[in-house]
């Protein structure tokens, strides 16, 4: 039972860092797909490019990069809103998820872009008919003003309510324009004009921005045309624009995702340390009709400890998992399987714990070095038999597949230990080995052995109260010497067991 015992405890110390390292690799893996997917937009456009003017390009290359760069923020920040770019030329150039609205204009200077951004409703209907007649032979438009406009008040705003994006280097220029023509038309006593500008000029930015603190990465009006010669050569490279997890990865989301990883962990944790506490609880039930209250403490000790310990190995195996698979720690880490980072920092923690019980005296070293060699045999197995079980699963199922092989090969892993142990004793009791310092060769003649030899054992001295004795009377019987030959005692003395890790001599 202790070998089932020590076996389910390693498999919760191993699920606690699976669960961090995977919760680690998963928050890694919705940032790399975002980054795939500006990639993906920038050399394989959604509108055909190819033959069109750069100048004319940059405003859709525009929306692609501050889409692309704000979903990946949103998920370095680990926060839900997203980002969408339309290709339909309607109202709206971007949606956020969050509720957010914008309009992107990308024009040659910071006066035309602010122009663009503030533009009334009656302006966008005569762009309208202008369109209109030079698409269709001169003919004036079906639609009228009331049609077009619809419930719209024709000197309201065309963008009403809408963010106003344009590049990060005309904004001083768009807020002067802005401001210049507010102190006009407010000379002027056209209220209904400074309304729009100023609008305008209250929603203007140079990035996307939600409610939950995600931003997109602000962008020049020369850094558009450069995207939209990349984007007709299909020749976008995210890493000399700084869109690498080396680049965007900093210790504050590290630690975030970290902490979110460890109270999951901790959760499971609590789950899997009070089970069979709880299990025991309703065996005493039903058998005695009664429920122990020494049970009782232990499942609240469960819970904390499971609790506490869960919370630290989860949130250490992810903060690890991060660090190795976004690229702060080499090239070669970043591709290492997060069960293996998991494993690693399970044992790695474990051997920390018992360092500091060899330190202070309440665990010997063989103690030390025999827990570190159970440690490693348990988790190779559970990591063997975990994902060879996980592979006999759907994709979906996969996690719990693996749950269920890890639980095994942790069990089975126990009796393994214990077999390679007894093995490794045998071997040291014949050969006298000591196994690299682990098993102790003790060559001291047990103490009845040296009374028998003649030899003084040296003993503590003890107590002994004097006992009160009474005098008795006994009779005088008759006794015979009896003759008796000499014999001589001989004791075969082998080498054995005396201890943990300690090998001696024994009768």
């Amino acid at each position: 039972m202790s070998v089932f015992r020590d076996g389910y405890e390693n498999f919760v110390y191993l699920n606690d860092a699976k669960i961090g390292a995977d919760a680690g690799s998963l928050y890694i893996s919705g940032i790399e797909t975002e980054i795939e997917k500006i990639v993906t937009a920038m050399n394989e456009p959604r509108r055909k490019i190819d033959k069109s003017d750069i100048n004319s390009v940059k405003g859709f290359v525009a929306e692609w990069w501050h889409e692309g760069t704000f979903n990946i923020d949103a998920a370095l920040k680990g926060v839900e809103a997203r980002a969408s770019a339309p290709d339909d030329n309607g109202l709206v150039d971007i949606f956020l998820t969050s509720g957010e609205k914008y309009s992107a204009k990308y024009y040659k200077s910071g006066d035309e872009s602010a122009k663009q951004q503030a533009k009334s409703n009656l302006q966008r209907y005569k762009e309208y008919c202008a369109e209109y007649r030079r698409n269709h032979n001169g003919q004036n438009p079906t639609k009228t003003l009331e049609e077009y406009l619809k419930e719209r008040k024709p000197d309201d705003p065309y963008y009403l309510g809408q963010g106003r994006l344009i590049p990060a280097d005309q904004m001083k220029d768009a807020q002067e324009w802005l401001k210049n023509k507010i102190n006009k038309e407010a000379n002027g006593g056209r209220l209904e004009q400074v309304k729009r500008y100023q609008e305008a000029l209250d929603k203007l930015t140079d990035r996307l921005e939600s409610s939950d603190g995600a931003e997109s990465i602000p962008l020049t009006e020369a850094e558009a045309k450069e995207l939209a010669r990349l984007a007709k050569e299909a020749g976008f490279d995210p890493a000399e624009w700084g869109l690498t997890t080396e680049e965007l990865m900093e210790f504050e989301y590290i630690m975030n995702q970290a902490f979110k990883a460890g109270l999951s962990a901790a959760l499971v944790s609590v789950v899997l340390k009070v089970a069979p506490e709880v299990c025991g609880i309703f065996c005493r039930l039903i058998k005695d009709g009664e429920v122990d209250a020494e049970q009782l403490k232990r499942l609240g000790f469960a819970a904390v400890s499971g609790g506490v310990e869960g919370y630290i190995r989860g949130t250490v195996a992810a903060a690890v998992t991060i660090a190795c698979k976004a690229g702060l720690m080499g090239e070669t880490l970043k591709n290492l399987n997060p069960s293996i980072i998991g494993a690693i920092t399970a044992i790695a923690m474990n051997t920390i714990q018992n360092a500091c019980l060899l330190a202070m005296g309440k665990m010997s070293k063989h103690d030390f070095a025999s827990k570190c060699a159970e440690d490693l045999v348990i988790t190779a197995c559970s990591i063997g038999v975990g994902a060879a079980t996980a592979a006999l699963f759907t994709p979906a199922a996969a996690v719990f597949g693996y749950m269920i092989g890890s639980f095994v090969g942790s069990v089975v892993g126990g009796f393994v230990y214990k077999g390679i142990y007894s093995c490794v004793i045998s071997f040291c009791v014949e050969s006298g080995s000591t196994f690299f310092g682990i098993v102790d060769q003790n060559y001291e003649l047990p103490g009845s052995v040296l009374e028998k030899i003649g030899m003084q054992v040296f003993e503590y001295e003890k107590f002994e109260p004097i006992n009160f004795a009474y005098q008795t009377f006994q009779a005088e019987k008759f006794e015979y010497n009896r003759f008796e030959p000499v014999q001589i005692d001989i004791t075969f003395l082998r080498r054995g067991v005396i201890g943990v890790g300690k090998i001696g001599y024994i009768e």
